[in-house]
């Protein structure tokens, strides 16, 4: 078996990782870059034509993945939805199908929907949690992890009597994190390879607290506060969402989503799942009607995904009505209808990577809340795994050989294990 990481061995994004054997021929994830020539990668990159992105590496040089070439893949398999994993699919060969989960599908077909990625046209094949599957000579068992991407999934690879593991992206202080103690007691020990994350290594001033400490968090911060609580997360990130709700549960406060995140949480909820979702099953969930989201669904999108939520409309007379008893979502392109709204001294919690807040739109936004009278405060957990959870893999796995994957730090895995070792992008090794 040849493993080839086209990108991924010391930055994080953009993965893409081939395995061979000597009768198919698969991808494992196929990212956007967050990053360009070590720094965060223009929004304008990737409207460029294939031919520079090939240039740029954007598009790592991959001979029979592309549209433009004949397809000499097997198959692609996504393990979430998050850009950096899925963000190259619209260029692959329709030819080759994309092995998916059902929510990681339903979050990428959501996003297309609404503008915020391209479609692929390639067959999409799902597969389920826990049951393997065949492409070729090579088996596959997706587990599901705990990961800020609903439906997050690792993958053990069994090939010619080998055994590769591929951590993807995971945690263990969501609110799924009894997901990874399963794949810790049922994956298979000892794998030949264990290709796994570090994302959080050279980040580890993060703040770090379970999804359930951050629900108390907020529960704590506005216990008898008599104003308005905005929150800024991913609409994504169903785990930050569920925190938030649960908080204003507790609060017996009032929850507000725009009616992109409604749309996000309507769709989950029909995979058969226990998920929030404005319904008359959650009366205190109200929906909000951006205006300018507003124009563009029914323009360009599609007006039943916003008269489904007509029954649990929420105005911006009634906001200002109730604005001392909400917990609101929130994003700067809902500046204006705040304003309008008469929204006004109260708190704002920022619930997303410190990195993002630097961007000019996100400032402007926050002095405009400042301005409002909002008191400006961090309530974020992250994602990925912290180091305690990297050795709890690592010694429960107890890989033959360990591989970073996903990190800025890959040096730092040395310290973990004396099994580790360092690759390079592009330069295939057997196993």
């Amino acid at each position: 078996m040849q493993i080839t990481i086209y990108r991924g061995t010391k930055e994080i994004g953009g993965t893409l990782i081939e395995i061979k054997t000597h009768t198919t021929r698969i991808l494992i994830d196929a990212g956007y870059p967050l990053f360009l020539n070590n720094e965060p990668i223009s929004d304008d990159i990737a409207k460029l034509p294939h031919i520079e992105l090939l240039e740029l590496g954007v598009l790592p040089k991959i001979e029979g993945l592309y549209t433009w070439d004949s397809a000499d893949f097997d198959a692609v398999l996504i393990s979430h939805a998050h850009i950096d994993h899925y963000g190259l699919l619209k260029y692959i060969n329709p030819a080759i199908p994309v092995y998916i989960s059902a929510g990681t599908e339903k979050l990428i077909q959501i996003s297309e929907r609404f503008k915020i990625c391209d479609g692929f046209d390639s067959e999409s094949r799902r597969f389920k949690m826990y049951q393997p599957f065949q492409i070729g000579d090579i088996e596959i068992k997706p587990y599901l992890m705990d990961h800020s991407a609903f439906d997050a999934a690792a993958f053990e690879i069994n090939t010619e009597g080998k055994t590769v593991i591929y951590s993807g992206d995971f945690r263990g202080h969501g609110r799924k994190s009894a997901c990874l103690d399963r794949f810790i007691k049922t994956a298979k020990r000892q794998p030949d390879i264990l290709l796994i994350e570090g994302s959080i290594l050279g980040r580890l001033d993060e703040q770090m607290m379970t999804e359930k400490e951050l629900e108390d968090a907020v529960v704590a911060r506005m216990e008898g506060v008599n104003s308005p609580l905005l929150f800024q997360c991913s609409s994504q990130n169903i785990d930050r969402l569920v925190s938030f709700y649960r908080a204003t549960l507790r609060l017996k406060r009032i929850f507000v989503v725009d009616v992109y995140t409604a749309n996000v949480l309507h769709e989950l909820r029909q995979l058969g799942n226990n998920l929030p979702y404005p319904s008359k099953e959650y009366p205190n969930i109200k929906v909000f009607f951006p205006y300018r989201l507003t124009q563009k669904i029914f323009n360009d999108i599609g007006e039943e995904y916003a008269r489904r939520f007509s029954e649990y409309h929420i105005s911006r007379e009634q906001l200002k009505e109730v604005q001392n008893h909400i917990i609101m979502a929130c994003r700067p392109s809902m500046r204006m209808d705040i304003e309008r709204s008469g929204l006004r001294d109260g708190v704002f919690l920022y619930s997303l990577w410190q990195g993002y807040r630097d961007s000019a739109y996100q400032q402007v936004f926050e002095r405009f809340l400042e301005n409002a009278g909002f008191s400006l405060e961090t309530l974020h957990t992250t994602g990925h795994a912290v180091v305690v959870d990297i050795r709890h893999v690592i010694e429960g796995l107890d890989p033959q050989k360990l591989i970073p994957i996903h990190t800025m730090q890959p040096d730092a895995f040395c310290d973990f294990s004396d099994k580790t070792e360092l690759k390079q992008d592009g330069v295939t090794f057997v196993v």
